[in-house]
């Protein structure tokens, strides 16, 4: 057999000294764990980056004016209850909430250029927010102080009012137009003006002097 370091065709390269400097075979299949190795690692950045932001509720505060609503929101028994503001905010399930993660690389661009945005993914807190595990009901037939009837099942689903109709500052109490806990018996009338002296209808207290109570 012809020495293969006499052979030009060979595709063995071998040293005087005996070193084989052939190219290696497996070189390309590494190069491509390369690859993918660095793609995965900017892959587990890239998702890492919004995660850490929005897992800390402070996070919000990137954005331009929602300081406010955010120390509101800590004063209020909804920091106990809801750890996050994307408890509240944003669409229940996963898909939803990695959207709502993705997007927040807009808020981080808006907070270093200082563009005015308005947050992307989260929504106004609608009867599914209010009803998840460990948060509210609508069995609840009378008001807290049990005088006022309210049949909130009767209101949120037949009428189709929002929670936060009644209750704008359940979450943010103290923040501008939406500050107030309970609603106000002017915005009953929108709907029971023609029942607004019918002490019976709202009240489950009995009152002696009607004339008292003329709203």
């Amino acid at each position: 057999m012809d020495d293969i370091r006499d052979n030009p065709d060979s595709e063995k390269l071998i040293t005087e000294d005996g070193v084989d400097e052939r190219p290696d075979p497996g070189g390309s299949e590494r190069k491509k764990r390369g690859v993918l190795k660095y793609l995965l690692i900017l892959v587990i950045v890239f998702l890492a980056v919004p995660y850490a932001y929005t897992s800390n509720p402070k996070s919000c505060t990137l954005c331009h004016g929602m300081e406010k609503y955010y120390k509101s929101w800590r004063k209020s028994s909804h920091s106990v209850a809801v750890k996050n503001c994307f408890g509240c905010h944003v669409k229940q399930g996963a898909v939803s909430l990695w959207i709502y993660r993705i997007s927040f690389y807009r808020e981080i661009y808006a907070s270093m250029a200082g563009v005015e945005l308005k947050p992307a993914g989260a929504t106004v807190p609608g009867i599914d927010s209010c009803q998840r595990s460990g948060c509210h009901s609508l069995n609840r037939e009378n008001s807290a102080s049990g005088d006022i009837k309210i049949n909130h099942r009767m209101h949120t689903t037949k009428v189709d009012i929002a929670c936060i109709k009644c209750h704008p500052g359940a979450a943010h109490p103290e923040v501008g137009d939406i500050g107030e806990l309970t609603p106000h018996r002017k915005l009953c009338f929108e709907c029971h003006l023609s029942r607004k002296n019918d002490c019976g209808f709202c009240h489950n207290k009995r009152f002696s002097d009607a004339r008292s109570y003329d709203h």
